[in-house]
């Protein structure tokens, strides 16, 4: 079996170093590294043309111009050629069991097409984030993935750091929706949990890096509401503790609303009852809010 990383850069040159050599040091190595730089300017590519000197299974891919987050990691895709694909982070840092486990769950799990694994959080030194993984930023409880998971949650179920998924062509071949709300870390997911062939793995697998500058991912401090508000979904009560959190809540809703698979009378019923509550709750605001959104 043929292992690709895929990796997208952009301006990660105080973290990279860290990562490409957590990648490199796998107990199972890899074959093939792809990465995809999006325009950097802060040493990112000098860092990465020193490895790729280095190592002949790293590929680079420098774009002429910047083309965002979600298309540069379409492209990035669309070069590997592995049997399994793993994703990374510029800036986090790999366990060096990491593929190994990988590989091993998959053997375990025979029916599962993807996996995306737990972490801890480190600081911008490395340093450990006590009593703090991956999953408790996200709030994600669960071993198998549902489809319903993405219908009634206002955030993202899958980190893109933490997954691994077998090749899958029409997956790979088709265009990642560019829509408010939606990365390709919630794309793939979605894709693999309406074939109901997403697992989740509690095991640790990397060190998830939280900093000033990220430029996609989970900041503690501001996904703390929605967290909160996702928690409250399992329990069934909707808990909305001030309007900022009902509005990303309300627009996280409207992008699943216009989402592939997705049951969308279940969550018109489900924007219909949180419509009701921020209008009893946040009443003038909750009504303008709902009334730019009818024109969309």
């Amino acid at each position: 079996m043929k292992l690709s990383v895929s990796m997208i850069t952009f301006q990660g040159a105080a973290y990279l170093k860290a990562q490409m050599d957590s990648i490199l040091d796998q107990s199972i190595p890899v074959q093939e590294i792809i990465v995809c730089d999006d325009g950097s300017t802060d040493g990112t590519r000098e860092i990465l043309a020193s490895y790729a000197a280095e190592y002949p299974q790293i590929q680079l891919h420098f774009n002429e111009k910047n083309l965002g987050t979600v298309a540069n990691l379409q492209q990035c895709l669309r070069k590997t050629t592995g049997d399994l694909i793993f994703l990374a982070d510029q800036d986090d840092v790999w366990l060096p069991s990491k593929v190994e486990k990988t590989l091993a769950f998959f053997q375990e799990n025979p029916s599962a097409d993807a996996v995306f694994s737990n972490a801890d959080i480190i600081n911008e030194v490395g340093g450990k984030v006590k009593d703090m993984t991956l999953w408790d930023i996200i709030g994600f409880p669960h071993d198998q993935v549902e489809l319903s998971d993405f219908e009634r949650r206002v955030d993202n179920v899958v980190t893109g750091a933490g997954l691994a998924f077998k090749r899958d062509p029409s997956l790979i071949e088709k265009d990642i929706p560019q829509m408010p709300g939606l990365l390709h870390d919630g794309w793939i997911g979605l894709h693999f949990a309406a074939k109901n062939t997403l697992k989740a793995n509690p095991e640790k697998l990397f060190q998830y890096r939280s900093h000033a500058n990220q430029q996609v991912g989970g900041k503690i401090k501001e996904r703390q509401a929605l967290l909160d508000f996702n928690l409250a979904l399992y329990d069934g009560v909707p808990v909305m503790k001030d309007f900022a959190t009902w509005k990303a809540a309300m627009k996280r809703l409207y992008t699943n609303l216009d989402l592939p698979y997705m049951d969308k009378a279940k969550i018109q019923d489900q924007i219909d009852l949180y419509a009701e509550y921020g209008k009893t709750y946040f009443q003038l605001r909750a009504s303008l809010y709902l009334f730019v959104k009818t024109l969309r």
